[in-house]
């Protein structure tokens, strides 16, 4: 009869389907989501007042399905990204550590031109 206690194998020699390592970028990763969250956000609003999508993609995903869409297409390229930097970093950390912050200003940049147009609506007298 064979022990087969968990605790006394080592689970670095046999991991379980369910391990899971932790995730390598965790903070980047938290300020990636939150401006490509907020790019969703800021966009929805522009469309509400009347503005157009520039990205002919996100425009045809928004003009077929909606915000759900919207949410639904920026989420799997958020997940697309986060799990390219995981793989990429099991071999090349300078390199995924570089993808995720191209990654982090690469959403940054419509989340500052969506608050500069709001900004310049709301500075724009009423005529």
């Amino acid at each position: 009869m064979s022990n087969s206690n968990p605790s006394s194998e080592s689970t670095d020699d046999h991991p379980e389907l369910t391990d899971v390592p932790e995730m390598r970028y965790q903070n980047a990763y938290i300020w990636f989501i939150f401006v490509s969250s907020l790019d969703i956000m800021l966009t929805w609003v522009i469309l509400r007042k009347g503005g157009v999508e520039v990205n002919p993609v996100a425009a045809e995903v928004i003009d077929s399905w909606g915000l759900p869409g919207a949410i639904g297409f920026k989420f799997a390229l958020m997940l697309f990204v986060i799990i390219s930097c995981e793989i990429v970093g099991r071999s090349r950390d300078a390199l995924a550590r570089k993808l995720i912050m191209l990654g982090i200003a690469i959403s940054s940049f419509p989340v500052v031109w969506s608050l500069s147009l709001l900004l310049l609506n709301w500075l724009r007298p009423v005529v």
